[in-house]
């Protein structure tokens, strides 16, 4: 009789513990997927900052090369002075000549020896003459390195650039992962959640089942066997409840230890963040010094075309074919992004920074039209 009693409350907590032992793999399932994503994303922020290092090593060879360029575009300049002076001595010494010239050729028939030393003089002003030439033509073997140097700058800025929005990209991606284990982990939480209120439910099933237990335990004072059948049952019944609530707190450790993970996974992409606004602030302050450089540059582009005019080699420019070619082009903002290009304007060098553009702006890598921003 004590056993027909018993049987349905045995079969129902046998059920009850079924179906909590479904919800305690279901739940371990679902941490060992957490665990899985968080190793993902440590491999992709691991990923990240290797090739943050290999973008910075690449910037510092950068910078070395522009710098070189710097030095030899001083060195130019230097040159071009020091020829500049040279020419206005050679200037001074031409017109001393002509005026004894003028003076012989008034006397020519009384002073023909002083005639004979004036043309050796002029012989020696024009090997003078012939010297300068030459070192003009220096002047632009070092000019024509120079832009050599300059574009290899120019393409190991852009590779760099490359780099930085490859680097951008893969913290964009990290973000993106970062925010489905948060997901992942509210769902847990969630879950968890629904497992407390499932147990609590156990719990109460359980009391239930234990006063049950009481009743049948009056009952069965008649027969011994009986009881102490029961008595094993509600210790097996115990000891099943404690290894539940054992692993239902080994659970939540595990969910605690994910979470703590993401939180080191989204410290990682901050610092990664912090490392992308360092680099496009350097990348900005090498834009600044690019520029700076060509300034230099053009001024001294600006001096050697007016050593041409002076020196009577400066021939007028010939029509050329890329005059009748047309091409988007922003005169404003061309001639404020570029203030070397500007003051050329101004010093009537150039008609326009169009026709900068058209013959060496391009040739230079310059932009002729604002470049639309990069957006996070």
């Amino acid at each position: 009789m004590l056993e027909r009693v018993l049987r349905p409350a045995k079969r129902q907590i046998e059920a009850e513990r079924d179906d909590y032992r479904a919800e305690y793999e279901r739940l371990s399932a679902l941490i060992g997927r957490a665990e899985y994503e968080r190793v993902l994303l440590q491999r992709h922020a691991d990923a990240a900052i290797a090739e943050a290092a290999e973008l910075r090593a690449e910037w510092d060879a950068h910078a070395a090369a522009r710098s070189a360029a710097e030095a030899k575009a001083v060195q130019a300049l230097a040159d071009a002075t020091a020829m500049r002076a040279g020419w206005d001595e050679h200037l001074a010494a031409r017109q001393a000549a002509e005026a004894r010239i003028a003076a012989a050729e008034a006397r020519a028939q009384a002073a023909e020896a002083e005639a004979a030393g004036l043309r050796a003089a002029w012989n020696e002003h024009l090997a003078a003459r012939q010297a300068a030439e030459a070192d003009i033509a220096g002047l632009r073997a070092g000019w024509a390195a120079h832009l050599a140097a300059r574009q290899a700058a120019e393409e190991a800025r852009k590779t760099a650039e490359s780099r930085f929005n490859e680097l951008r990209a893969a913290a964009l991606r990290v973000r993106d992962e970062r925010d489905a284990l948060l997901k992942a982990r509210q769902a847990t939480e969630a879950e968890a959640a629904s497992l407390r209120t499932e147990r609590d439910a156990a719990c109460q099933a359980e009391a239930a089942a234990a006063a049950r237990a009481a009743e049948a335990t009056s009952l069965a004072e008649q027969n011994r066997t009986a009881r102490e059948s029961a008595e094993a049952e509600a210790i097996s019944l115990r000891s099943e409840r404690d290894a539940a609530r054992r692993a239902e707190a080994a659970a939540e450790a595990r969910a605690g230890k994910a979470v703590a993970e993401a939180s080191t996974a989204a410290e990682t992409l901050a610092r990664l963040e912090a490392e992308q606004a360092s680099l496009t602030i350097a990348r900005n302050e090498a834009e600044n010094a690019r520029n700076h450089a060509q300034e230099a540059v053009m001024l001294l582009q600006i001096q050697l075309l007016r050593l041409r005019a002076e020196t009577g080699r400066l021939a007028p420019p010939e029509p050329d074919a890329e005059e009748q070619e047309e091409f988007e082009f922003d005169e404003s903002w061309y001639l404020q992004r570029y203030p070397d290009v500007q003051a050329a304007v101004k010093a009537e060098q150039l008609s326009s920074g169009r026709e900068h553009y058209r013959r060496h702006g391009r040739a230079e890598g310059r932009q002729p039209v604002p470049v639309p921003a990069l957006t996070a």
